[in-house]
C-alpha cells in the first residue's frame, strides 16, 4: 500500500500559520506586487469564492473583496516544506518527496492492513500540527500503488483521508471523472473521447493497445496498470534542460532594462547547472512583446558551464530581437552533459573563466544572493526572484537558484 500526502493549500496555509492575523480570512499569494498578476495560491476562505490559481488580482477583488493579497516568500515556504518533513520523519520514512507541497510513503510489512494505515495518516497530520503548526493541515490518500494514492488524497479536501482497497477496484473510481486523476487535462481527455472513453467506467474498462494509442505510447500501458492497482516500473526520466523565465513589472519592460532581467536569468540558471553537475550545449532566449507574438532565438555550442561565454552568445541573440517593450522573459540552457561525460576546455582563458564561475557560485552560496554579480545586471540583480516551481523543491543553500533542489517530481501521468 502507498501512501500520499498532500499539503492543503500550502502557501496560502503556511501564511496563515505565521500572520495569526490571517487565519479564518480568504488569503491569495502572489508573485508580483502589481495589478498585472494573478494568485498562484489561495486559502481555502478564498477558494470559497471561486478565487483558484492563476485568478487575476483584478478578478480576485470582484469575486471577493475583502481578499488579503499577500506577496510570496518562498523562503518560507521552504522552511516550512523542511519542517514537515522533519515532523513526518518522527512516524514513517518518506519513500519520495514530489514536490513542496506532496510526498508518499511505501507500506510495507504490518503496516499494510488498511486500519494500521489509518492509524499512520492519523499520526501523520498530528505530528505536522505539533512540530510544524496548527494550520498546516494535508490530505491523505492510501491505495495500492501512488498515482491511485493521488487520486484518493484529493477526493476529500481540505483535511481528508481516502482509503481505496485493492477490492474497491474499479467500482470505487467510477464516481470520478476522467479529469479526476492526475495527469489528465483537457488534452487527454480529449484524446480519450477520440477513442470512445469518456467516462472513468470506459476508462478502467479499455484495453492496454486502445490506451497505449490513446497516450500515443507507453505511458498508456502505465496507465491501464495503475488503473488494475498495479505499480508498473517507471523508468528515470533524463534531464534535458535548466532555465528561468519571468514576467516583468511595469518599470522593467523597456528593452534595456529587460535585457538585464535576462543577464539576472542567465546568472541563475549557469549556477544552477553548475552545482548540479552540468554542461549545456544550447541557449535559448524566449521573449514574449507586450502586443506581438512571441520571438524566440537559439544558438548551439560547445559544452559550456562558462557564464562569461554564455553571456556573449545572449548578447548575441538580443541584439536582433525587434521590440522595444517587453512582458516577459526567458532564458534556458539545454542539451545538458553530466560532468563525467564532458572534457573539460581546452584553452586556458576558457578553463579561467570556468573557474571563476565557480568561484563566484560558492562566495553567493556562502555570502547570500548577488554578494557578487556581473555589472551588465546591475539594474535588474534584485528582480526575478525564487520562485517555487511544480517539479523541484530549491534548496535554501543554495541561494536564490529558482528550482535547483535535492527533491524533483515525478508525479504520474504526465499530460502531453
Amino acid at each position: 500500500m502507498v501512501l500520499f500526502l498532500d499539503l492543503n493549500s500550502f502557501f496560502a496555509s503556511v501564511e496563515q500559520q505565521l500572520q495569526p492575523h490571517l487565519r479564518g480570512r480568504p488569503v491569495g499569494i502572489i508573485p508580483n506586487d502589481c495589478n498585472s498578476t494573478c494568485c498562484i495560491a489561495a486559502s481555502y476562505e478564498a477558494k470559497h469564492f471561486g478565487i483558484k490559481t492563476g485568478c487575476g488580482v483584478r478578478e480576485a477583488h470582484e469575486k471577493c473583496p475583502g481578499i488579503t493579497l499577500v506577496l510570496a516568500r518562498p523562503d518560507e515556504y521552504i522552511k516550512a516544506h523542511h519542517k514537515i518533513l522533519e515532523a513526518v520523519d518522527t512516524i514513517y520514512p518518506v519513500q519520495g518527496v514530489h514536490s513542496i507541497d506532496e510526498m508518499s510513503f511505501n507500506l510495507t510489512g504490518p503496516d499494510q492492513p488498511v486500519s494500521r494505515a489509518r492509524e499512520i495518516a492519523m499520526q501523520l497530520k498530528q505530528a505536522i500540527r505539533d512540530i510544524a503548526g496548527e494550520y498546516l493541515r494535508c490530505s491523505i490518500g492510501i491505495a495500492p500503488n501512488r498515482m491511485l494514492a493521488k487520486t484518493a488524497s484529493n477526493m476529500m479536501k481540505p483535511d481528508g483521508l481516502v482509503v481505496i482497497e485493492r477490492k474497491d477496484i474499479p467500482k470505487r473510481l467510477h464516481g470520478l471523472d476522467i479529469t479526476d486523476f492526475p495527469g489528465i487535462a483537457d488534452g487527454i481527455r480529449n484524446r480519450l473521447h477520440r477513442y470512445g472513453i469518456h467516462t472513468t467506467y470506459q476508462l478502467c474498462r479499455a484495453s492496454k493497445p486502445t490506451l497505449k494509442r490513446a497516450w500515443g505510447g507507453v505511458l498508456g500501458e502505465i496507465w491501464y496498470h495503475w488503473l488494475k492497482g498495479d505499480e508498473p516500473h517507471i523508468a528515470t526520466t533524463k534531464r534535458r534542460n535548466c532555465g528561468h523565465q519571468h514576467v516583468l513589472a511595469p518599470e522593467l519592460r523597456e528593452a534595456e532594462k529587460a535585457r538585464s532581467v535576462a543577464i539576472r536569468l542567465l546568472h541563475k540558471a549557469a549556477a544552477r547547472m553548475r552545482y548540479e553537475g552540468f554542461w549545456c550545449t544550447k541557449l535559448t532566449l524566449n521573449i514574449k512583446p507586450v502586443e506581438a507574438p512571441s520571438w524566440v532565438a537559439y544558438v548551439n555550442l560547445e559544452p559550456c558551464q562558462d557564464t562569461v561565454r554564455l553571456l556573449h552568445h545572449l548578447d548575441q541573440l538580443w541584439k536582433p530581437q525587434p521590440h522595444a517593450f517587453i512582458f516577459c522573459v526567458g532564458v534556458t540552457l539545454g542539451g545538458l552533459v553530466k560532468d563525467t561525460q564532458t572534457e573539460q576546455p581546452l584553452f586556458e582563458q576558457d578553463r579561467k573563466h570556468t573557474n571563476l564561475a565557480h568561484t563566484m557560485d560558492k562566495i553567493n552560496r556562502k555570502h547570500g544572493h548577488a554578494s557578487i554579480y556581473y555589472g551588465a545586471m546591475h539594474q535588474a540583480k534584485d528582480s526575478a526572484p525564487r520562485r517555487i516551481p511544480f517539479t523541484t523543491v530549491p534548496d535554501l543553500d543554495l541561494p536564490d537558484t529558482g528550482g535547483m533542489g535535492a527533491f524533483k517530481q515525478d508525479q504520474p501521468g504526465a499530460t502531453a
